[in-house]
């Protein structure tokens, strides 16, 4: 059990019934805002280079000008936690929450190179704070468990996927491990309804979205987890060191409107040029993952490093945005990529393994992304297994590298 007395772990799931409401409600009128604006003014994903509206390089830093009004007359922080920050601290401040989620949606709208998790966690997040304000059980474990269902609401029904979410909010959780199922029952009845109301609305599901068919699992597939590892953490690596050098350079701008108009312009040409980068990623990995074998080795790569620099930028010119669809496109497009390589390596196994093993090799959530990998690509159970050898190969790679890294600045 959570270390809550049974009246309380009792009005907690009571919560996580208002929470999940609550949840789905607020991702629909989130998604549907987003979705709209996205739609509007970026159109169907194209893989055709060159094929993006040249208006998109004055849109882009257009939005991120006004990102950084907004937050600077809002008061919002340089540096705000990213969502999973947030659901590892299972902490959201609510008098924050709606100027942050404000922000994010204008960021979304005007091609901000993120996903909808930030304001997503941070909506539901901020809800459940709010409500548990409202009672007299203000305790860290009940903040605790409110938050964490609120986030996994709005979560299941944005994702589409309840046990993802709720699994996820449990995996990132502060919540000691031996008190698992207790966390996690409340979170995934928040997770269920949000999901309940958000599909009878939009009858979406993530199930299936990255359909990769012909996939037939073998036994020596088991073996191809092991290096489906090695090019995930090598993805990861490549991305965290375009991420470095983008920092270092924008260090050199102190002026955040310089910045926000400069990093928003590159952002802009990028999608103009490669427009399977624009925006979040997950419209864009699904046309990928449809149209995999006639889009080319050199395009793949293309966009690939394109992605990872402008979701850097995004982030240095002030957007505020999730990173996991952003980084489920890169891993599912360098999945793409292995396969071209290595043709013997089956596509639909490189794609979902990389979509898992490449936020997995950072994220300590493994179950989550061995499910969003499986049910997104529409896999088997039985290729769990070789995806998670990925991975887990890929989270020990980069971890060593860490241990490593901090070894050596400690001598």
């Amino acid at each position: 059990m959570l270390p809550l007395s049974e009246a309380r772990y009792r009005r907690l799931l009571l919560a996580a019934v208002a929470l999940g409401v609550g949840g789905g409600l607020i991702a629909l009128a989130y998604s549907s805002v987003t979705t709209w604006g996205i739609d509007r003014l970026f159109g169907d994903p194209t893989s055709e280079p060159w094929s993006g509206s040249w208006w998109w390089i004055l849109l882009v830093p257009a939005g991120a000008l006004l990102v950084v009004v907004l937050r600077k007359a809002w008061r919002v922080p340089t540096k705000v936690p990213g969502a999973i920050a947030y659901a590892q601290r299972a902490k959201v401040e609510p008098a924050s929450a709606p100027s942050l989620v404000a922000v994010s949606v204008v960021s979304l709208i005007t091609g901000a190179s993120l996903g909808p998790s930030f304001g997503i966690v941070v909506a539901g997040g901020g809800m459940g704070a709010w409500l548990v304000s409202r009672t007299k059980d203000r305790t860290t474990d009940t903040e605790q468990g409110y938050t964490l269902s609120g986030m996994a609401g709005s979560l299941g029904a944005v994702f589409s996927a309840p046990l993802f979410a709720s699994i996820l909010t449990t995996e990132l959780s502060p919540t000691p491990k031996k008190q698992y199922v207790a966390a996690f029952i409340p979170q995934f009845l928040a997770a269920s309804l949000g999901f309940v109301i958000f599909f009878s609305v939009t009858d979406s599901v993530m199930l299936d979205a990255f359909d990769v068919s012909g996939y037939e699992f073998e036994n020596k597939h088991l073996l191809l987890g092991v290096p489906l590892g090695l090019f995930s953490a090598l993805t990861l690596l490549l991305h965290a060191a375009i991420g470095n050098i983008v920092r270092r350079v924008a260090a050199l701008v102190s002026d955040a409107f310089v910045k926000a108009a400069a990093g928003g312009a590159l952002i802009g040409l990028i999608a103009f040029a490669l427009p399977l980068t624009a925006t979040g990623g997950s419209s864009q990995l699904a046309f990928a993952t449809g149209h995999a074998e006639s889009l080319g080795l050199g395009l793949l790569v293309t966009v690939l490093l394109g992605k990872m620099l402008a979701v850097t930028l995004s982030q240095e010119a002030g957007f505020l945005g999730g990173t996991v669809f952003p980084i489920l496109f890169i891993g599912g497009t360098a999945g793409i990529v292995v396969h071209e390589v290595f043709p013997d390596i089956p596509l639909a196994l490189a794609v979902a393994a990389m979509i898992s093993a490449v936020p997995g090799a950072i994220i300590a959530a493994p179950i989550s992304f061995v499910l969003i990998g499986v049910g997104g690509v529409g896999l088997g159970v039985e290729a769990i297994a070789p995806i998670g050898i990925a991975v887990i190969v890929a989270y020990l790679i980069v971890a060593s590298i860490r241990l490593y890294r901090e070894a050596h600045e400690a001598m």
